[in-house]
């Protein structure tokens, strides 16, 4: 962890919310990319963004620096999305989503996004929160299992499980997609 970043830390430990606004500058795109891919809908993903802020905001003094900051945002925000996803999160047009957070005109960018959730849905949608969150944190986002086990608090066993029927499932749609 860099020096910057401990120092930021340690300041937020103190109630100092402006350094705050660093560790969200710096981690914003890396937590809302997670919920974007998981709950596939911008609305959601900001509002999972927002909770995890505020959770980490809350928490940060529990944070352990033998762990990687990166590791324990993304352990705060896999719970968030998860629980989003337990809980049916909304499924509402992209087109009518409010892009406060990450707000961008370029119809491209809005096009591809739109592409991307149509994909993500199709070949993952039927998973379970579990073996999307798995799935996502090791194929997509590339992280190893170790670093898996830490945010999810599941085994390696049952991390290589999940990834095993998740990867089977989506096999079987792109192969009925072809």
């Amino acid at each position: 962890m860099g020096d910057k970043l401990i120092e930021h830390v340690d300041l937020c430990c103190r109630g100092n919310s402006g350094a705050f606004e660093y560790i969200v500058a710096e981690y914003q795109q890396l937590v809302y990319t997670l919920a974007f891919r998981l709950l596939c809908n911008e609305a959601d993903a900001q509002d999972a963004t927002q909770d995890t802020f505020i959770k980490v905001w809350q928490n940060i003094s529990q944070y352990r620096r033998q762990y990687k900051f990166s590791t324990w945002i993304y352990k705060i925000a896999g719970n968030v999305c998860y629980d989003y996803m337990r809980a049916g999160c909304k499924d509402s047009d992209l087109d009518s989503a409010d892009t406060g957070l990450l707000s961008t005109t370029d119809e491209e960018v809005r096009l591809h996004n739109k592409e991307l959730v149509e994909l993500i849905k199709k070949t993952t949608g039927d998973l379970s929160p579990k073996q999307k969150l798995v799935f996502t944190l090791r194929e997509i986002e590339g992280l190893d299992v170790e670093e898996i086990v830490l945010i999810t608090g599941l085994s390696p066993a049952k991390i290589k499980s999940n990834l095993y029927l998740a990867r089977k499932y989506i096999k079987s749609k792109i192969q009925n997609y072809e």
